[in-house]
């Protein structure tokens, strides 16, 4: 559908340009906000993780620290001898003292003591059950001796990565090493258990108000890409989920930093990643957080940007549609007004209702519709004149006619008459001397029907051309009117149309009785000249002259039959005359009208 109206043109202009330009801004604010947005909840991460790291690293250092503590007791080395010594299930205040501190500290499930050569003690330290000695189980002490055969001598303690007891169905976690009495030179094995929910209670987070929302989860990943520490989603996920995205790969691969991915779960994420510093172990931190959740408030922000460039628009639609009424209010009265014009109701004004563009164009219309009617004021007025002058003109011309009909023609038919009437009674002599003044007399009449048909149109014109009617009309005048009326010409003019021929004749002829009846001129020139593509016509006389911006009102109709032939033929006139000292008038016709040869 196409837009005809500027007034609608307009108003689609505005709204383009103003949804345009909100859109422009909205979206470059949008992804700024959500860039800006991302940012922050990247660096929330990254602090979260590396609070987290820090907790880990210092939990294994301080385990580290209290091992070593231990291991150089001499409450170790006493409970170690012991627990080979009858009735082992009796312990001393020193050996409760250091079992306690151990449970009180809830870092430790169990503590293990090689006795001898495949005898091993164990200590309870979950306070929820007896704390002190049990008896382990075969297939217990098995899994411990495994523990204690990967202790060496020159190692001070080794932590060992999770491994999977199926006595217990569950993965555990030991760090182990050598008791040394440096008074009774005595070595005993000795591991302790690290509780799994001693490294989840730092990992794991619940509360959405602690920085991860309901969505965000930190966790640890083994070398093997199983999981270290208790999912959020998983909660049965300790060297059960395996873990294999690109932040793992990363974080294994020494980068630290940030990326949006696709977490075990497949579901796209925030990551924060880096690699744990802890002795013995090769493990990498993660803290993440849906990408869904961390960007929802900038889908907040984005419905309110669509509602204010609704608003906006709506309320650009309503300004600019008021605007363009305003504006093209005054175009449509012109408009309608143009078309009064047009229809021929010149009686039109509009009224300025503004003093800017649109007003000047206002005032500037009232103006022409004015200047319209005072040109079709002064066409009526010339064109009655005209009429006038052309009615006039052939009411004088038949005037004249009758005139020479009656005073001419007239007489002569009647002394005629009066001549034959006469004849009745007379002799043959004078019958014959009547009837020779008759034939005389006939040939007068005939003279003067020849020269009255020479007026109306001579035969010349159409018998010897141009130039010889011309002529015999100058030296006509130039004898009877006691003028010396000279004509001279250059070019051939006998290729002229007909109907130019004729124009110029009567141009030339109204020049003529111009010089004879109104200038009183005893001296006259006319000149002729074709051109190229032009004839120039220049008459000079040394009459009485007059004013030509103020014409005397009995100068006749003369001069407006040669405008007015002169117009027709598309040509020029210009006439220079002062009074007393004559007339020069010198006209210009363009040779458009030649016959085609």
């Amino acid at each position: 559908m196409r837009i005809r109206s500027l007034s609608d043109k307009i108003v689609l202009y505005f709204v383009i340009i103003g949804v345009t330009a909100i859109a422009i801004v909205s979206t470059y604010s949008f992804y700024t906000s959500k860039n800006a947005l991302l940012q922050r909840t990247f660096d929330q991460l990254t602090s979260v993780r590396v609070v987290k790291k820090n907790q880990v690293e210092q939990f294994f250092n301080d385990r580290i620290s209290e091992f070593k503590l231990i291991s150089t007791t001499a409450e170790i080395s006493r409970i170690a001898i012991a627990s080979n010594e009858p009735n082992t299930q009796q312990t001393g205040p020193f050996k409760q003292n250091l079992l306690n501190h151990l449970a009180n500290g809830k870092y430790f499930n169990r503590m293990f003591i090689e006795v001898e050569q495949d005898i091993i003690a164990g200590y309870n330290l979950e306070k929820q059950g007896n704390i002190g000695f049990y008896i382990l189980e075969k297939k217990e002490r098995q899994f411990i001796s495994t523990i204690f055969n990967r202790v060496s001598v020159n190692d001070s303690f080794i932590i060992h990565d999770y491994l999977f007891d199926s006595i217990k169905h569950k993965p555990r976690m030991f760090i182990s090493g050598y008791s040394i009495d440096n008074e009774k030179s005595i070595k005993k094995k000795i591991a302790l258990e690290i509780s799994i929910d001693a490294i989840n209670a730092i990992m794991l987070e619940q509360n959405p108000n602690d920085g991860l929302g309901t969505s965000g989860e930190s966790y640890i990943v083994g070398p093997d890409k199983f999981m270290r520490s208790v999912s959020r989603f998983q909660p049965v996920s300790i060297m059960h989920t395996q873990v294999l995205t690109d932040g793992v790969e990363k974080a294994y691969n020494d980068i630290t930093g940030t990326s949006v991915i696709d977490d075990y779960r497949g579901i796209k994420v925030l990551s924060s990643y880096s690699k744990l510093d802890v002795p013995a172990l090769d493990w990498v931190i993660l803290a993440e957080i849906d990408y869904n959740e961390a960007i929802k408030s900038i889908y907040f922000i984005r419905n309110n940007i669509l509602f204010l460039t609704i608003l906006v628009s709506f309320i650009v639609f309503v300004i600019s549609f008021i605007f363009s009424k305003r504006i093209t209010s005054p175009l449509m009265n012109l408009s309608e007004a143009a078309a009064n014009i047009k229809s021929g109701n010149l009686n039109v004004r509009l009224p300025r209702i503004a003093h800017d563009e649109i007003g000047q164009l206002t005032t500037s219309f009232n103006s022409m519709a004015e200047s319209l009617r005072d040109k079709e004021n002064e066409l009526k007025s010339e064109r009655n004149k005209r009429i006038t002058a052309m009615i006039d003109g052939q009411e004088m011309e038949r005037q004249r006619l009758s005139r020479e009909l009656h005073d001419g023609l007239g007489q002569s038919l009647i002394a005629l008459k009066l001549k034959l009437e006469t004849i009745h009674g007379k002799d043959v002599c004078a019958i014959n001397k009547t009837i020779k003044e008759v034939k005389t007399n006939v040939d007068g009449t005939i003279n003067e029907i020849r020269r009255i048909s020479n007026d109306l149109m001579p035969a010349v014109l159409d018998e010897f051309g141009l130039m010889t009617a011309l002529k015999n009309m100058c030296e006509e005048i130039s004898e009877n009117a006691n003028i010396d009326l000279r004509f001279a010409y250059e070019g051939k003019f006998n290729d002229l149309d007909k109907k130019l021929t004729i124009y110029l004749f009567r141009i030339m002829q109204e020049a003529i009785n111009n010089i004879v009846k109104h200038a009183k001129a005893s001296d006259a020139e006319i000149h002729l000249i074709r051109q190229q593509h032009l004839v120039l016509m220049k008459i000079f006389d040394n009459g009485k002259g007059w004013n030509v911006d103020r014409p005397h009102k009995n100068t006749g109709n003369g001069i407006p039959n040669m405008r007015e032939r002169i117009r027709l033929l598309d040509g020029k006139i210009e006439i220079l005359s002062e009074s007393g000292i004559g007339t020069q008038i010198s006209i210009e016709i363009p040779l458009n009208t030649l016959k085609n040869d």
